[in-house]
């Protein structure tokens, strides 16, 4: 990964190409929020995927889902839609986001929505994908996760990526409840634990730039 700065104005799209699929976290556009709205609401709105991200008393609908990215975005945070394809196809996995991003560090958070689709190394794949945008286009030097103690995928899947324990005031900072788990890698740790997986990974604005 790069150590020089990058501007990270504009939309940005991230890619892991593997033999015949392709793999991409792109940050959206009003347009295509709104076209992925009604099937977001579906994946937040799953049982399974409530309980998880402690949202048990929520249904979703494609209004709620557009208002979340408005206020997301309004908050300084980046979200992603998560993409799937080959052959010139591609069908929406999930979405994802860096939130509370301030002093080097931010939160991030991520959902595979569809059950049949879940536990199939997607997360932890995804999950890189925006900790290389995190650490190469914001310059971030630590990120944190909160997790409800439940949700034992989630927090898998982030040690795969070097997280530890950390109950400092800045991870505890986050919870939204006092039983959650805080986690928290620093950008050495990260590119130390998946250094074999960053040269797939391929970083661009969406007008088409690459990065180096």
């Amino acid at each position: 990964m790069s150590d020089t700065p990058i501007s990270p104005d504009g939309l940005w799209s991230v890619d892991w190409r593997d033999e015949d699929q392709v793999f991409t976290a792109i940050e959206p556009t009003d347009a295509e929020i709104a076209g992925a709205a009604s099937e977001l609401a579906g994946y937040y709105s799953d049982a399974h995927n409530r309980r998880m991200m402690a949202h048990e008393e929520e249904a979703f609908t494609a209004e709620a889902v557009l208002a979340y990215y408005r206020e997301l975005r309004e908050e300084g945070g980046r979200p992603f839609l998560l993409l799937q394809g080959s052959s010139g196809a591609a069908s929406l996995v999930g979405d994802g986001d860096l939130r509370n991003i301030e002093d080097g560090t931010a939160e991030v958070a991520i959902l595979i929505g569809a059950r049949n689709v879940q536990g199939r190394g997607l997360g932890t794949r995804y999950a890189i994908m925006l900790h290389v945008f995190a650490f190469e286009v914001l310059g971030l030097e630590r990120l944190y996760i909160s997790v409800i103690p439940a949700n034992a995928a989630s927090r898998r899947l982030f040690e795969k990526l070097g997280y530890e324990i950390d109950d400092s005031p800045e991870a505890r900072d986050l919870i939204d409840d006092e039983t959650d788990v805080t986690m928290s890698v620093s950008r050495a740790r990260f590119e130390s634990t998946v250094a074999a997986s960053l040269p797939r990974i391929r970083i661009a604005k969406r007008d088409g730039a690459p990065v180096s």
